[in-house]
């Protein structure tokens, strides 16, 4: 190997991974806490701390499961490339995350009285959240 040649065959380093799971984790929480900031148990209540306290499990979650498919597509290589699948990947779970985060529901005539889940797909806090 002569000194200028690189070591690393194709795919790049997997810096890409914990990038993307940051923009997804970070956007997923913001659009959480601004759907929710009508109910009062929402991102406004004492406990807000929490939702953001979950980003960073998130974000490891987003961040295992992002170097997983990027292992799994430097074995199985895409038309559009490495960084296609990923941000697709990114996407998908970002999306994902939300979507288990839940939307508040406003009674008619009344205030919103649950609470965001602590974790995704875990069901609503607060007495609106209980079945």
């Amino acid at each position: 190997m002569t000194p200028g040649q690189s070591t690393r065959h194709g795919g790049g380093g997997y810096s890409l991974a914990p990038v993307l799971a940051a923009l997804g984790a970070y956007g997923g929480t913001v659009w959480t806490a601004r759907s929710w900031a009508s109910c009062p148990l929402g991102n406004d209540a004492s406990n807000h701390v929490g939702l953001w306290m979950t980003t960073a499990v998130v974000w490891l979650c987003l961040t295992l499961l992002l170097l997983l498919l990027q292992y799994a597509l430097r074995r199985l290589p895409l038309p559009g490339g490495q960084w296609l699948g990923l941000l697709t990947g990114a996407l998908a779970l970002t999306l994902l995350y939300r979507l288990g985060m839940d939307w508040p529901y406003h009674p008619p005539g009344g205030d919103c009285v649950e609470g965001y889940p602590l974790f995704p797909f875990t069901g609503k806090t607060g007495p609106g959240g209980a079945p």
